[in-house]
């Protein structure tokens, strides 16, 4: 696991250390082969869950933050499929999710999270974590899930998708959404940086 301040190593620091950047967080099932993996499908839209409902942040914010991912994933080697009838053909689909002052804990094994657990199609039931994820944050986070669609099952026999990659960015929720952005992107960049496992084999130099 690999956790910390983007100026500091730390899994769980003191909140007030918080102020000036976001903790970065990021975890992988160490069986998974990245480098077999070509193709990705990114959604246009990041789900805001609340704390009794959910809705989809779409605006231009939105966009630029999923231009960031876009663009780190490309630089690994990956290439989007945008067409959202063709992400069954994608062989990694990658979902972000964003919480505003709320308190949330993911814990390790099944998980039905706020993706609606047939998001991704036919064969599938929910999704799991093949390693342990325990994590509390507090105001603003941002989760970005990979999760592996290689591993699909039949309609008769519906299989839950591994999520092999995980990364959260969590801290202070600023009053200027200027920051708050800018600290997500650096948020972004940081889980990136501290995932090399991630590049695939079709990277190009």
């Amino acid at each position: 696991m690999a956790a910390g301040l983007l100026t500091a190593c730390e899994k769980v620091p003191d909140m007030d250390s918080l102020d000036a950047d976001l903790t970065v967080y990021t975890d992988h099932a160490a069986d998974t082969d990245f480098g077999s993996f070509a193709t990705y499908y990114l959604p246009d839209s990041i789900l805001e869950a609340g704390n009794t409902h959910v809705s989809y942040w779409t605006d231009q914010n939105a966009m630029t933050i999923l231009d960031e991912v876009e663009t780190r994933m490309n630089s690994l080697g990956y290439t989007r499929i945008s067409d959202p009838a063709q992400k069954d053909n994608a062989d990694v689909g990658v979902q972000l999710s964003y919480v505003a002052q709320t308190n949330f804990v993911i814990t390790g094994d099944y998980w039905n999270g706020w993706w609606d657990p047939f998001y991704w199609g036919w064969g599938w039931g929910g999704w799991y974590y093949p390693y342990p994820v325990t994590y509390a944050y507090d105001t603003q986070t941002l989760v970005m899930e990979m999760v592996d669609l290689t591993q699909r099952g039949t309609a008769e026999h519906p299989s839950k998708i591994p999520v092999v990659w995980y990364a959260s960015m969590s801290g202070y929720l600023y009053a200027n959404n200027r920051v708050n952005r800018q600290l997500l992107h650096e948020g972004i960049g940081q889980a990136f940086d501290q995932s090399p496992y991630l590049t695939t084999d079709k990277q190009t130099e």
